[in-house]
């Protein structure tokens, strides 16, 4: 009698731990996706870029003011029209890189955000903030909603 609370315990701690690795692992993939954006972005390929995002998703860029005055201005683009300003760009690559991402898992939605650089080749361009909104599918993760402020005084690591 006495072994049941103790199998019972040991069966929670099981589930408990299967259900964190779980969990990791989803973080693992959520961080990935915007990891995969990132470099779709550096090689200016429109098609990988589109492929990370759903049929109906966006990008919001909320442009801060150069001088840190008034309201920003916010830019909306579907994820055809995003694809396509990063494919047809000129000059270097752009290197963006979000150094220590958070991640929320809601089932079959995440959240993953972060503070980011952004580079024109090795010149700073800008910072802020990213957050995506991912949802899963029966292809994995995608993209269902990203905002990014576009800030200009920060502090600067390199890429």
């Amino acid at each position: 009698m006495k072994l049941y609370p103790l199998i019972l315990i040991l069966a929670l701690n099981i589930s408990a731990m299967s259900q964190t690795a779980a969990g990791n692992n989803d973080s693992k993939e959520a961080v990935a996706v915007a990891g995969r954006l990132f470099a779709a972005m550096r090689a200016k390929d429109a098609s990988a870029i589109r492929a990370l995002f759903t049929p109906e998703g966006q990008l919001v860029a909320i442009d801060k003011p150069r001088d840190g005055r008034g309201l920003s201005k916010t830019r909306v683009f579907t994820a055809d029209a995003f694809a396509k300003l990063i494919a047809e760009s000129k000059g270097s690559e752009f290197i963006e890189t979000m150094s220590q991402p958070e991640v929320r898992v809601f089932g079959d939605m995440a959240l993953v955000f972060g503070s980011y650089t952004f580079y024109v080749g090795d010149k700073f361009s800008h910072c802020g903030t990213n957050s995506f909104h991912l949802v899963r599918g029966i292809d994995g993760w995608k993209i269902a909603n990203a905002a990014s402020t576009l800030e200009f005084a920060c502090g600067r690591s390199t890429p």
